[in-house]
């Protein structure tokens, strides 16, 4: 496989990975031993009023979760991209 290739592999592969890791719902546990749902890591399926309702302090433990795994799965998505947008670039510019 030439180099190009397995650089549009390896970004789909990061890029994809990380549209999954950002995409997984998150969830923290109560004193109750019930799971809360903090959404994704990007907000959807966060119900705050019905985290607020388990106790204010989910509310903030639910914003670092999301905020943990966005600081680290973004740029492993973004690098995916570049990747491929690279690939590709790089593969328009040698066919000319």
């Amino acid at each position: 496989m030439s180099p190009r290739v397995v650089t549009a592999v390896v970004g789909v592969a990061f890029f994809l990975a990380g549209m999954l890791i950002m995409l997984l719902p998150l969830s923290a546990d109560s004193p109750s031993g019930i799971g809360v749902a903090c959404g994704n890591s990007v907000g959807v399926g966060f119900d705050q009023a019905a985290v607020e309702a388990e106790g204010a302090a989910f509310v903030r433990i639910c914003d670092r979760l999301r905020r943990e795994r966005l600081v680290w799965a973004a740029p492993v998505t973004a690098v995916g991209a570049v990747l491929v947008v690279g690939a590709l670039e790089a593969r328009r510019r040698s066919s000319k």
